[in-house]
């Protein structure tokens, strides 16, 4: 069940926040041995020469040459190649909406630090709900939790994957992630679903089109 909380509009920009109950629901090592191995070389014995005994016959003498022949020349090994060194990955950059979704999932946290709630985790479920929504509105014109074809924010998150809705703030007209969230904070429904300490998650989406010119969704889940 969930509960639509009014809209408020400020100063020309709209607000909206809607709150839902929770449903039921919501860590490898390797090793390396080197082994070390030593050969050992035999030393050949030396040879003995022998020795004659004298004779009768007449004297003789004999010349013994040794020759030797040198072991042949090793070829060198070639030098191994300098390593060539990798380019580190290079992210994509992000987009202006990627980057003001970002700051506005930042500062939501930051307030929730403030005010004692822990730091909410970022799910891409909760990010495709919430993009979609933001660009639905954008392009179909329109400013509501329910969408066009009858959808709360329930069934878009569940239709996203995430089993476990908790609560969804909407926003119009805010040009900075600055703006909306001190819009939000300064709407009580909407301060409410930001500082649920027991709410774990959450996905932002911002979309630009419509009447408004840029709208704001922020999907929480338990």
């Amino acid at each position: 069940m969930s509960s639509a909380l009014p809209v408020v509009v400020l100063a020309g920009l709209t607000l909206a926040g809607c709150a839902g109950q929770p449903d039921i629901g919501l860590v490898t090592a390797t090793a390396t041995t080197t082994v070390r191995t030593t050969s050992h070389s035999n030393v050949p014995p030396a040879s003995a020469s022998p020795s004659g005994e004298p004779s009768e016959a007449a004297p003789t003498t004999t010349t013994t040459t040794s020759t030797s022949t040198p072991p042949a020349e090793q070829p060198q090994p070639e030098p191994a190649p300098e390593p060539v060194p990798r380019p580190e990955p290079v992210a994509p950059a992000r987009t202006e909406v990627e980057l003001a979704e970002a700051k506005v999932f930042n500062l939501t946290n930051a307030e929730r630090a403030v005010n004692g709630c822990p730091a909410l985790a970022v799910d891409e479920r909760l990010d495709k709900a919430a993009r979609g929504h933001s660009a639905d509105m954008a392009a179909q014109n329109y400013f509501d939790h329910k969408s066009k074809d009858g959808r709360t924010f329930v069934d878009r998150v569940k239709a996203a994957g995430y089993p476990s809705p908790g609560a969804e703030n909407i926003a119009a007209g805010q040009r900075t992630p600055e703006a909306v969230v001190k819009g939000w904070m300064e709407s009580p429904g909407h301060r409410a679903n930001m500082l649920n300490c027991k709410l774990k998650t959450l996905g932002v989406g911002m979309a630009r089109g419509g009447a408004y010119g840029i709208y704001w969704t922020q999907n929480f889940g338990w």
